[in-house]
């Protein structure tokens, strides 16, 4: 589970109300409002909040601090000390958080504040334990109720998850973030619709939060609405490695390989050790005839996760690609060792095979893809290459007919051809 963001203001009827949301996309035009209203601490909260959530977090907590010093009345001290506690937590420093969290005087409010600091280092105990003493004091607690629902969550409780975030958005349906925490429960339910339902209403409800066109880019199946949400979390928030990561994915799935280099190049510069940066890069790499580079880039994310099944399957594919098949097949079997839950390296190898005239291999590889995995589409089709090939034409036409019948990436125009063409 990732960390939990400290994204959160204050229990409903303490008499404030949450900041206005904000971003990259903002920031100019608060640094003029802040600078022009130099004694409101309420420009420093808006501008210190979208520094924030752009991920400019020394600069964020130099302002809220500015704020604080300026602030006169007691509830927007208390919101900006909220801010406070949300930057900490977003710099995963739990014990600055936490001293964040006891300036806050209310009881309920400070408890719920405490709740969100365990989660950031992922304690749903701890949190459980500030969630019910808040809820005891003030059962309308927003900020409690949704803390809550994310401690059970940690705890793969999710009827209980539900139920708590479910009773979150009846207090505050106006909140992006319950919303958001919702729809991450029912996605680990397999209620992919409702989901994303609840998706939509985050990113209505807050139409540049970067988290939020994050999820539901993910969410959604790839395509031209997925690339406008990851490029709008990637411009909200620059620094958004995974967005990013996601981004040159689907750039290189729609073949618009300059697009998918650049995404991944950002990635690797936003953090030089992401092994999913080296893949990113490694795969389009790959595209572009560089199996060499390929292997290597595979190798480079290797020596940071040594157990990456995806840096194992690119080496692999750079690999069959140089025609170096047993080389290929070792890494192929490695990758499969490493995630039994995706498809790719035992499709990949059947393709290998196929294409190196060891079609016993193919068919071995084929088989076992079906059988791992009987509702993917390439497998199918991979089986029905090898089974061609070996002059067994009534169960290649099956082998084809079911690829064509089900889901995932194929040529269905090839397929098609293939399968007219057996006698």
């Amino acid at each position: 589970m990732r960390a939990v963001p400290f994204a959160a203001a204050i229990c409903l009827g303490l008499g404030v109300s949450p900041p206005a949301q904000g971003q990259e996309s903002q920031l100019d035009a608060l640094r003029a409002a802040a600078r022009a209203a130099p004694a409101d601490p309420l420009a420093a909260l808006a501008l210190g909040t979208a520094l924030r959530r752009a991920d400019h977090l020394a600069d964020a907590l130099a302002e809220l601090r500015r704020g604080i010093a300026i602030a006169g009345k007691a509830d927007t001290v208390r919101l900006l000390q909220w801010e406070v506690a949300r930057v900490q937590g977003d710099r995963h420093d739990f014990f600055q958080a936490l001293a964040a969290c006891k300036a806050l005087k209310a009881r309920a409010d400070a408890q719920a504040c405490a709740a969100v600091a365990h989660l950031v280092r992922q304690r749903a105990t701890e949190a459980l334990e500030e969630t019910g003493a808040a809820l005891e004091r003030d059962p309308r607690c927003f900020e409690a109720k949704l803390a809550e629902g994310r401690a059970y969550e940690l705890e793969l409780d999710m009827a209980k998850a539900e139920a708590s975030l479910r009773e979150a958005v009846a207090i505050r349906g106006d909140r992006p973030d319950a919303h958001q925490a919702l729809a991450q429960v029912l996605l680990k339910e397999g209620r992919r619709d409702e989901a994303i339902g609840e998706l939509r209403q985050a990113t209505s409800l807050d139409p540049v939060g970067p988290d939020a066109l994050y999820e539901l880019a993910v969410a959604i199946p790839p395509g031209d609405e997925s690339v406008r949400l990851l490029e709008g979390a990637t411009r909200e928030r620059p620094t958004f490695v995974e967005a990013w990561l996601a981004l040159g994915s689907q750039q290189l799935a729609a073949g618009r390989l300059g697009a998918a280099k650049k995404a991944a190049e950002a990635a690797l510069r936003i953090d030089p050790h992401s092994a999913g940066a080296y893949v990113a890069l490694g795969k389009v790499a790959l595209v572009e005839g560089r199996p060499d580079d390929a292997i290597n880039a595979g190798q480079a994310a290797l020596k940071i996760i040594a157990n990456s099944a995806a840096a194992k399957l690119l080496v692999a594919d750079g690999s069959a690609r140089k025609g170096e098949i047993d080389a290929a097949l070792e890494a192929y079997q490695a990758a499969w060792g490493l995630d039994h839950g995706d498809p790719a390296p035992l499709v990949h190898a059947s393709e290998a095979c196929h294409a190196a005239g060891r079609d016993t291999s193919a068919r071995a590889f084929g088989v076992r893809a079906t059988q791992e995995f009987p509702r993917w589409a390439p497998g199918w089709a991979a089986l029905g290459d090898a089974l061609a090939a070996q002059a067994e034409a009534p169960a290649a036409r099956d082998a084809y007919r079911k690829a064509l019948g089900l889901d995932g990436p194929i040529d269905r125009e090839a397929v098609a051809r293939k399968l007219s063409g057996l006698r």
